[in-house]
């Protein structure tokens, strides 16, 4: 967790984003786990992976696929764990 901490406070982290940016992938770079900014790995480009991935994680953690754009839109998204059962 120390390098998503480390991406989420350091006040210089969209600097090192935007140095390691290209034409190829143009979002915000990786950041390893000595918390250095580094290009991802060929597969972190491959978009069916990470929609895989995300549906995995979203499943995992108990929420719909629909949830981050419940989230946006204003309504209430109820996760399937941690509810008290009635």
């Amino acid at each position: 967790s120390r390098s998503t901490l480390f991406a989420a406070t350091d006040p210089q982290i969209s600097e090192y984003c935007e140095l390691l940016k290209s034409d190829e992938w143009p979002v915000c770079a990786y950041i390893s786990h000595d918390c250095r900014p580094a290009n991802p790995s060929e597969e972190a480009h491959n978009l069916q992976t990470s929609f895989e991935v995300w549906e995995k994680t979203l499943e995992m953690i108990g929420l719909p696929s629909d949830s981050v754009e419940k989230f946006l839109e204003g309504e209430e998204v109820k996760c399937r764990y941690g509810q008290e059962q009635q």
